[in-house]
């Protein structure tokens, strides 16, 4: 490791001198191919790597790879995007020679690509629907001299595209970012290169921008709700300073904070809620060029622009160009904070300031290359990845376990330096495998495999440059909350609570036999709604939910639930007509059953508060307000009576008494008793009984009009003393009608 150190020294000046004045490289020779053929080079295959903990093979190329762009340069990251809708994830990047490529698994160019005669191409591309119209997703890149591009996913331009973006800097690194600003549904596209720049989707310029700032736009902006307050706002970084607006470019309460850096390079700003207070912090990295020793720091704000409590922090230096990354590592629900640059080590620390016990690591050269957070060895635990720096036959791609310790398997040798970059993960082939993917400096795109190692997307924190596929910087979309199961019939029912986040594309059922996993997901298609019916599931079934960002970025699993299931039981009796009785619908929230053929009905559904109806065609519909279902608890006596739809001038009306119910039950205080009575009647009793038949109180004993009439009994006896707690019986008597109905006073 000293000797490599050393050589890497050596040679410091000559490969990162260039970077700073914004030239190419010079191509190194690996004797490759074009880009449809194959790319051989000996020092790359899978070797035995040896370290001081144990011994293990590499993971390999996939078939067809690595390929070669054809030109060196410097690299900023690498697209894995579905752009067909067929599952499988195509390859996307540009290259310095002024082409950019669309590939698919088996590294070949798909129809319409690759795209030449274009500017160098040095800057992560961004994929979405910008135009719902036109099948499958579109891309969008940024040239190095500010031309901003959008290609259908054949190739062909989109209406109004290309564009020139308001630049005062020419350079690499700055992406394009995706996002709806307004909520209308069509997108936006954000790029900061000298100024910061808003086009709407047929590429014209929205509103309010560009943006001027007091110096070049240093990084690839961010965008998010970062106030939540419903409205997305912009975050930018000069050289030196952190902008915030609205989406009408007008500045945040509080920002810009200026001169709060010597100097920030290419590490957009992240934007995480640190504190799980609703709204996001500002994380961005900068270099302390006053500081001796000169020092890395990472500063963190509030939406308000005031200080994170115990930040800003130092990181490994001298030089920032390394985004700070969030993501868990250690299972404690909270984010890390990853950085560094320049430098042999990688930091993570608490977002309490504090440094990750295990950290920081140290890899073999320089670091300018960003992390992705997932896990890659199917532990259920995730791992951080970060490709480095250095020359030729001395670079390599480490994974760390959460502790800081080496992932075995690790690291794998890349055949130039990653710079300014980031390695890309998902499940390529779909073959259901984890595959990753990095483009290097001299042009080369590598795609690993991990064969029968499991891509789990839940367990992803940040798994590309910028963390999803439109660039975002923002660390979501957050798990859905208070998902719930019961097992209804022969399926189980789930529902759970809807998302917040504008860009929330669907949602995941995951499912286990076991609790706590494996998990596997059931649904093929994403779901647009909040609930999901699971015909193959049984009451043994565990069940976790996912959200996904149009993005093509997943949430954490959500709280594991089972089938906690109550019951509501009853009888249902048709008077008259000649309905069938198996043909009564009866009806709890989203759970409906019909009666056997002696009238018997059950519903299994989640615990909670219902209204309980019964209807048939050609019958009165009857409803029971306030029943409540406890988990494992059978509520029975919810019966029915139907009568056919007649005339008020019916014989029979006097007859039919609709019973509604009491809420709530149980109860602690008071409760209130409802029923509705078809016409005047000459006298109407409610009682309360206890359970052994003695008589507590009388409500009502009198003459009542027609209609809903209430009650309330407030757990007195006839004496107004209180009774204590148990099961109850309120009887209603009204002409020929009696009615009895248990409910439970709680104490």
């Amino acid at each position: 490791m000293e000797k490599r150190k050393i050589l890497f020294q050596i040679v410091l000046s000559v490969l990162l001198i260039p970077l700073f004045m914004e030239a190419q490289v010079t191509d190194f020779d690996f004797n490759s191919t074009d880009i449809n053929g194959q790319f051989n080079y000996e020092a790359f295959e899978p070797v035995e790597y040896k370290s001081s903990e144990n011994t293990c093979t590499v993971p390999v190329q996939m078939p067809g790879w690595p390929v070669s762009l054809g030109a060196s340069g410097y690299p900023s990251g690498i697209c894995l995007a579905d752009i067909y809708g067929d599952g499988l994830l195509a390859i996307i990047a540009g290259s310095s020679n002024g082409t950019f490529h669309v590939m698919n698994h088996l590294g070949n160019n798909l129809p319409g690509w690759p795209k030449t005669g274009l500017q160098p191409m040095r800057a992560k591309a961004a994929v979405c629907d910008i135009d719902p119209g036109y099948p499958g997703l579109e891309i969008v890149a940024v040239g190095e001299n500010s031309t901003l591009y959008v290609w259908h996913n054949d190739g062909t331009d989109v209406a109004g595209w290309p564009q020139s973006v308001v630049s005062g800097f020419t350079g690499h690194c700055r992406s394009p970012i995706i996002f709806d600003i307004d909520g209308d549904g069509d997108l936006e596209i954000i790029v900061g290169k000298g100024d910061v720049s808003v086009f709407n989707h047929d590429g014209t310029m929205y509103p309010g921008w560009p943006k001027t700032l007091d110096g070049d736009c240093s990084a690839t902006p961010s965008v998010a709700d970062v106030d939540n307050d419903g409205m997305i706002e912009i975050c930018a970084l000069s050289w030196n300073s952190v902008y915030l607006w609205d989406n009408n470019g007008n500045p945040e309460p509080g920002w810009p904070l200026l001169n709060v850096a010597g100097e920030m390079s290419y590490a957009q700003p992240v934007l995480a809620d640190l504190d799980d207070d609703g709204d996001l912090e500002i994380i961005h990295a900068y270099y302390d060029q006053w500081a001796v020793p000169s020092q890395n720091k990472v500063g963190i704000y509030h939406h308000d622009g005031t200080n994170f409590d115990n930040w800003p922090q130092n990181y490994p230096g001298p030089h920032a160009f390394v985004t700070p990354v969030v993501g868990d590592i250690d299972n404690d629900g909270d984010l890390e904070i990853f950085g560094g640059g320049h430098t042999f080590d990688v930091m993570a620390k608490h977002h309490t300031g504090e440094t990750v016990a295990g950290w920081p690591v140290q890899i073999g050269t320089a670091l300018d290359c960003s992390p992705i957070v997932f896990d890659i060895d199917d532990d259920g635990n995730r791992d951080v990845v970060i490709a480095e720096d250095g020359v030729v036959g001395l670079c390599y791609i480490w994974a760390f376990h959460g502790d800081g310790s080496t992932v075995a398997d690790w690291p794998v040798p890349i055949p130039e330096p990653a710079l300014v970059n980031s390695t890309a993960v998902g499940d390529v082939d779909g073959d259901g495998d984890i595959e990753i993917a990095l483009l290097t400096m001299g042009g080369t795109v590598s795609l690993w495999t991990l064969e029968n190692v499991p891509y789990r997307s839940y367990l992803t924190e940040w798994g590309t440059f910028f963390h999803d596929n439109w660039n975002t910087g923002w660390f979501h979309p957050l798990s859905p909350q208070n998902p719930a199961a019961c097992f209804s019939g022969n399926s189980v029912n789930l529902n759970w609570n809807v998302n917040t986040e504008p860009d929330i594309a669907g949602y995941n059922i995951y499912r286990s036999e076991t609790s706590g996993g494996p998990y596997v997901k059931i649904n093929s298609t994403l779901i647009t709604e909040t609930f999901y019916n699971d015909i193959s599931g049984t009451e043994d079934h565990f069940y976790c939910v996912t959200a996904e960002i149009f993005g093509d970025a997943e949430s954490r699993l959500s709280a594991e639930v089972v089938c906690h299931t109550g019951w509501i039981e009853g009888v249902v009796s048709l008077t008259g007509g000649t309905g069938n009785i198996e043909n009564v619908v009866v009806t709890a929230g989203s759970v409906s059953a019909n009666p056997e053929t002696n009238g018997f009905y059950s519903i299994g559904i989640y615990p909670g508060t219902y209204n309980v109806t019964a209807s048939l065609d050609g019958y009165e519909t009857d409803t029971i307000i306030g029943v409540l279902v406890e988990e494992d608890q059978t509520i029975n006596g919810i019966d029915f009576t139907l009568y056919p739809l007649v005339g008020l001038d019916d014989k029979h009306l006097s007859s039919r008494i609709t019973q509604i119910g009491n809420y709530p039950n149980p109860f602690n205080t008071e409760t209130t008793i409802t029923f509705f009575l078809p016409e005047n009647t000459e006298n109407t009793e409610l009682s309360i009984y206890d359970i052994r038949g003695r008589k507590v109180i009388t409500l009502i004993n009198k003459k009542l009009s027609a209609g809903k009439h209430s009650f309330i009994w407030n757990g007195k006896d006839n004496n107004n003393k209180q009774v204590p707690g148990g099961i109850y019986f309120y009887k209603l008597k009204s002409g020929k009608f009696t009615s009895t109905k248990k409910m439970i006073l709680m104490k």
